[in-house]
């Protein structure tokens, strides 16, 4: 059989997987999905894959947190240019800390079907490109023919990150399970390549409306520690500047304003343009908290949390010591502390995967393919923990359809429809075909 032949036969295949997908989609919608608990997504995609004769197993991190990888094995002919792929998507969804199950939380959190429409902010980000890339494998599996080289799909754990710690306890992040490492975004990919799935390229699925994204921002996370004292409020003296005001908070208050301004110009100073898109890196607050009680020690301290994006390349040091510069510039002797590094890639060597993508794209949408826009780009994405390893990795997915109930951030209600999954699904497949070979 012919590639051309073999494209033929998952187009026809996958024309008739609209029901499956959307149930498919459903079923994943509504497990539960917190960043650490991913087991019962899993062990649905596990099943699912068994259930379509694919060999899949699960992966463990932790006792609640999984990978669940399938794998339709190649038979090793590299003559002809057959290379190995990834499908990749992530299984746990952004938002929310774990209340025990309580099933009006669970409603919300979880997926719906209305006209053509699918519901669910753990579809959008990220389980619908998770399905669509499970009906594509399926479709190669029964369209009956080998593969000269192996396609695996994966589910992955930990992709999306929590909010830090509050005060001293930002050190207990650093373990593993269940509210404990979701703070490393990435880390149920970098969890998959370091326990044994491997691949010559990889292609993740995430929302980029049809387009292309070459790269992706990381990000360095601060701990600034604000000193002073929480004197007893009668007798208070502020002084003539900040530095002589000892309440921390208030010195906290002048340290976020100037990190503010910082961050207005950094998103202006460190643009990575590549030609193919901009990286265009952002910083924020993410939580402002004092660390134990006042009035109970000699000096007290409220500590800002705060998130810096990296375009690729950037060094983590260096963007320590600007903020390190922005915060003594106000006279206040804060401490500066990474909590947090993941560095931003750009796929290097991926140009196979590219044309095969492209050429996909246009076989199922009639138009060559575009780049994403510089949000998507500075969004972090599994393509970095790839990268990072030596995997080329690339990012595609669906788009999503306009919606009252908000739109336009990862943790917010975005719906997707089933033709455009239907067409991400035939996209994967066609790409996986032209990459992985067919064994004649």
């Amino acid at each position: 059989m012919s590639n051309t032949d073999a494209k033929a036969r998952v187009l026809a295949i996958i024309d008739d997987d609209e029901q499956d997908l959307k149930e498919l989609c459903l079923r994943l919608g509504n497990a539960r999905d917190y960043a650490g608990e991913e087991l019962e997504v899993g062990e649905a995609v596990v099943q699912w894959l068994r259930e379509a004769d694919i060999e899949a197993h699960l992966q463990f991190i932790s006792e609640t947190s999984v990978n669940a990888i399938g794998v339709l094995r190649g038979s090793g002919d590299r003559e002809g240019g057959g290379r190995s792929l990834i499908l990749n998507a992530h299984m746990d969804t952004q938002g929310g800390v774990p209340s025990g199950g309580d099933e009006a939380e669970r409603r919300l959190r979880g997926a719906w079907a209305e006209d053509e429409l699918l519901y669910g902010g753990g579809l959008a980000n990220d389980k619908a490109q998770l399905a669509a890339e499970m009906i594509a494998i399926r479709s190669l599996r029964r369209a009956e023919f080998g593969l000269k080289e192996s396609l695996y799909v994966t589910g992955v754990a930990q992709e999306t990150s929590a909010p830090p710690a509050a005060g001293d306890e930002i050190e207990r992040w650093s373990g593993i399970g269940p509210r404990m490492s979701q703070v490393r975004e990435g880390h149920g990919a970098r969890w998959l390549v370091e326990h044994g799935v491997v691949a010559d390229f990889a292609l993740v699925g995430e929302v980029t409306d049809f387009k292309l994204s070459l790269g992706q921002a990381g990000y360095l996370r601060l701990r600034i520690a604000v000193p002073g004292n929480v004197r007893y409020t009668p007798l208070l003296h502020r002084g003539d500047n900040i530095a002589d005001n000892p309440n921390p908070f208030e010195r906290a208050g002048h340290v976020i304003v100037a990190l503010e301004a910082w961050a207005k110009e950094y998103e202006r100073t460190d643009v990575l343009d590549f030609g193919l898109g901009a990286i265009v890196p952002r910083a924020q607050i993410l939580e402002v908290c004092p660390a134990g009680l006042a009035f109970t020690e000699l000096t007290d301290y409220c500590h800002i949390f705060f998130d810096v994006r990296l375009v690729p390349g950037a060094k983590p040091a260096d963007i320590q010591r600007r903020v390190y510069h922005v915060v003594r510039a106000l006279g206040l002797d804060c401490e500066v502390d990474p909590y947090d590094y993941r560095p931003g890639h750009l796929a290097m060597h991926a140009e196979p995967l590219i044309e095969a993508l492209g050429e996909a794209h246009r076989q199922v949408f009639g138009q060559d393919i575009d780049h994403t826009k510089s949000q998507s780009l500075s969004t972090w994405r599994d393509t970095n923990a790839l990268n990072e390893v030596g995997i080329p990795a690339i990012c595609y997915g669906a788009r999503t359809r306009d919606s009252n109930l908000g739109g336009g951030l990862a943790g917010e209600n975005r719906p997707m429809a089933i033709a455009d999954l239907i067409a991400l699904a035939k996209v994967y497949a066609l790409t996986a075909v032209e990459v992985c070979q067919i064994d004649a």
